[in-house]
């Protein structure tokens, strides 16, 4: 049941960051960069950390909720979130998604 809720959970969120970047530009030149990803052994653009860090985000807000959150998993985000802040690539209205996944780490964390 639980692996059940949490694909249905990836999935929603995967298919709502698509289709928010048809209508919003979130970043620019993607690829040009590579960006280091704490679930991944090999940098990633910034379009793959900003969908990973969109899906964990409510993968932490699921565990925590069913008790049975990762260990390190709010830090490895943070990390993410830090590295996206600073990514050249990110349009203004993609900074404005990464405070908006800041604010809801920090609701799930409350």
């Amino acid at each position: 049941m639980a692996e059940t809720a949490l694909a249905l959970l990836t999935g929603r969120r995967r298919a709502g960051l698509q289709a928010l970047t048809e209508v919003a530009d979130l970043y620019a030149l993607d690829g040009e960069w590579q960006h280091p990803s704490p679930w991944r052994e090999r940098p990633v653009p910034v379009s793959r950390l900003l969908a990973d860090v969109h899906e964990r985000v409510a993968v932490e807000a699921y565990r925590r909720a069913t008790a049975t959150a990762e260990p390190g998993g709010l830090d490895r985000i943070n990390r993410a979130l830090d590295r996206l802040s600073g990514a050249a690539e990110l349009t203004s209205t993609g900074k404005r998604l990464v405070e908006q996944l800041r604010w809801e780490l920090k609701t799930v964390d409350a």
